[in-house]
C-alpha cells in the first residue's frame, strides 16, 4: 500500500459532514459533543470559547481530522507545521508512531506539499463555519498556523505564500471553490444563506507558532520571530524545547518516575537554546511585539529527543511525548513564569490529559493542545472529555505559586510513574470474532482511515486517507495490523497496484486472497455488502 494521502474534495467533505451529523450526530465517526464550555478568552484579536484542541501533528494534517476534532469539542487547532520540505524529502520511515504508556514518533512537518496543506486548512476552515451555522454549534474557534524551521525557509516564496494565504485566503483556488460550491448548493442547508456564506472572514488566522530545529541558535530564533511579528504582522508564539530544564534535572525527573530506561545524552542540551539566552531573547521580543501591537508568548514544549534502544521505531533517534513529557514541560513553564512574574503568555502541549488539564488551565496556562492522548484509546473522543474538564475561567496571568505547587507535587503523584506497557499479541492468522466488537482502530486513527460498518460488524480501511503512521497497529488488542489486514478501499489504479492489501477499486476490480478479479459475485456476501455500504 502507499503512504501517500489524497485530499477529499470540498464537496465530499461537506456533504459527508452534513449527512453524518443529521443521521448519526457524528463527524467522521466521532460523536459530536453535546456542548462546549465558553471560558470567554480572546486571542489574536478573536474570541476563543474553549481553549483546547489538537496540537500540530497527525491530528491537524488533513481537513477531515480538523472536522472530527471540531465535532468532539476542540476549538483551537494548531495546524501541522509547514516548511519548504515535504513528502519523500522528509525521509520519514514508516511506521512513524509508537504508542504505549508514553509515545514516540519519527515524523515532523506536514507530509503534504505546502499548497496541499494550505488547501486542507482552508477547506476545513470554511466547513467548520458552515457546520456551526447550520447546526447551532459554538463558532468561537481558532486555527493557529505553525511554520519552521529557519529564516531562509520561512522567507522562501512557498512558505511566504502560505502565510499570506492564511491571513487572506480569498485569492486561493481552494477558497473560491469552497465558497462558490456552497453558494450553488444552498438547498443542502436550512440555516445557511448566501449572505452568511459571503460573510465568512477569509482570514484563516493571524497567529503563528514558530517551530525550530533542536540546536537552532538563539539569534536565528530571534530573527525569525522578529520577522514574523514586524514584517509579516503575525501574532507569534515560539515553541521551546524541554531541554531548558537542564540535563541533570531531566535525568532525575525521569528516573524518579520510572522512566530511567529512556536513553539520551547531553548532546541536545549542549546545543539547544540556553535558559539565560532564552529569557533575554523572550524579553526583547515581548517589547518588540508590544511596540507593533502583536501578541507574543511561548508554546511549551516541543517533544523530547531520545535514542532508540528497544526497537520501537526504525532508525537511531525518535521524539518522546505524552505522560513523561509533562513533568519536563510544566517545569519549563514554571521556570519561565518565575522569570517573567507570570506575565509571559503560555500555550501548552506537553503531556496534557484528563489528570492535569484542570490544574494547568487554572494556573493561567492556555490554550492547551494534545496529540498523544488522541492517539490512545478513545481517540478524538478524548477531546470531549478534556473540554468538560475545563475550569470555569482562565486567569489573566500565570499564577506562579499555584504552578510551583503543581510542579512540586509531581513526583509524589503515582499517576506520573511508569506503568507497564501491554504486551503486543501475536498476529493472528485470521480475524477473531473479537475484532468485530472492537472500534479501537477506528477511534485511534488520526486520519479517519478505518471506516466502521456496524451492521456488518466490521470495518474497512480507506487507503487514500492513510499515511501508514502505524498507530492503529500499536493499539490493536488482538494483534492485527489494521492498515494492512483490513479489506481496503482504493481510490485509484496507482494505489491499488502499489498495495498487496485485499480490497476493491470502486466497482472496477478487487483483490481477494491476493488474486485480482472483476466478477464481484465471487466475493463473500459479507464483502459484497460492505462494498455496497461504502459505495452506495
Amino acid at each position: 500500500m502507499s503512504d501517500k494521502m489524497r485530499a477529499i474534495p470540498f464537496a465530499e467533505l461537506l456533504t459527508t459532514s452534513l449527512h453524518d451529523f443529521r443521521e448519526k450526530k457524528e463527524l467522521y465517526h466521532v460523536p459530536v459533543a453535546d456542548s462546549v464550555p465558553d471560558l470567554g478568552m480572546t486571542m489574536a484579536g478573536r474570541p476563543l470559547s474553549c481553549p483546547v484542541g489538537p496540537a500540530a501533528g497527525p491530528h491537524t494534517q488533513l481537513a477531515q481530522n480538523l472536522i472530527a476534532g471540531f465535532g468532539a469539542g476542540a476549538r483551537v487547532f494548531e495546524l501541522k507545521t509547514v516548511q519548504i520540505l515535504y513528502g519523500e524529502q522528509l525521509g520519514i520511515q514508516k511506521p512513524c508512531i509508537w504508542t504505549g504508556d508514553e509515545a514516540y514518533n519519527i515524523e515532523w512537518s506536514t507530509e503534504l506539499t505546502i499548497e496541499g496543506a494550505r488547501d486542507e486548512y482552508i477547506r476545513a476552515y470554511i466547513i467548520l463555519h458552515l457546520l456551526a451555522r447550520e447546526f447551532g454549534l459554538d463558532d468561537k474557534f481558532q486555527f493557529h498556523a505553525s511554520v519552521g524551521y529557519n529564516l531562509e525557509g520561512i522567507q522562501s516564496p512557498t512558505v511566504d505564500g502560505f502565510l499570506n494565504a492564511m491571513r487572506d485566503a480569498s485569492g486561493t483556488d481552494a477558497w473560491k471553490e469552497g465558497i462558490d460550491w456552497t453558494l450553488s448548493h444552498l438547498d443542502l442547508f436550512e440555516h445557511v444563506d448566501a449572505d452568511f456564506v459571503r460573510s465568512i472572514d477569509p482570514c484563516v488566522t493571524q497567529f503563528v507558532t514558530l517551530s525550530t530545529m533542536h540546536g537552532c541558535p538563539a539569534d536565528e530564533i530571534e530573527r525569525i520571530a522578529s520577522y514574523l511579528l514586524t514584517e509579516k504582522g503575525f501574532h507569534t508564539y515560539i515553541k521551546c524545547n524541554p531541554t531548558l530544564v537542564g540535563y541533570e534535572r531531566v535525568k532525575t525527573l525521569l528516573e524518579d518516575l520510572g522512566y530511567g530506561y529512556i536513553s539520551f545524552d547531553t548532546t541536545h542540551f549542549d546545543h539547544d537554546l540556553k535558559l539565560d539566552d532564552a529569557i533575554a531573547m523572550l524579553g526583547r521580543l515581548r517589547e518588540k511585539a508590544a511596540a507593533c501591537g502583536r501578541e507574543f508568548g511561548v508554546k511549551l514544549t516541543n517533544t523530547f529527543p531520545v535514542q532508540i534502544r528497544r526497537g520501537e521505531l526504525a532508525g537511531d533517534a525518535m521524539y518522546m511525548s505524552g505522560k513523561p513529557l509533562f513533568p519536563l514541560a510544566i517545569n519549563v513553564a514554571r521556570i519561565l513564569s518565575e522569570a517573567f512574574d507570570g506575565e509571559l503568555p503560555i500555550s501548552f502541549s506537553g503531556g496534557i490529559d484528563l489528570h492535569n488539564i484542570t490544574d494547568v488551565v487554572a494556573c493561567g496556562i492556555a490554550p492547551v493542545t494534545v496529540a498523544t492522548l488522541l492517539l490512545k484509546a478513545g481517540g478524538y473522543k478524548n477531546l470531549t472529555r478534556l473540554a468538560k474538564a475545563m475550569p470555569e475561567s482562565v486567569p489573566s496571568k500565570v499564577d506562579v505559586a499555584k504552578l510551583t505547587a503543581l510542579c512540586d507535587a509531581l513526583v509524589a503523584d503515582d499517576y506520573y510513574h511508569k506503568k507497564a506497557d501491554r504486551p503486543r499479541p501475536a498476529r493472528p492468522e485470521s480475524f477473531p470474532e473479537a475484532c468485530y466488537k472492537c472500534r479501537n482502530c477506528v477511534d485511534v486513527c488520526p486520519n479517519r482511515a478505518n471506516y466502521p460498518i456496524p451492521e456488518l460488524k466490521m470495518a474497512i480501511h480507506i487507503d487514500a486517507y492513510c499515511n501508514e503512521c502505524g498507530n492503529c497497529a500499536c493499539l490493536c488488542p488482538i494483534g492485527i495490523i489494521p492498515y494492512k489486514d483490513k479489506f481496503t478501499l482504493f481510490s485509484c489504479e496507482e494505489d491499488f497496484n502499489d498495495s498487496i492489501n485485499d480490497g476493491f477499486l470502486g466497482r472496477e476490480k478487487y483483490r481477494w486472497h491476493g488474486q485480482v478479479g472483476t466478477d464481484f459475485a465471487l466475493l463473500p456476501e459479507e464483502l459484497r455488502r460492505a462494498i455496497d455500504v461504502v459505495l452506495g
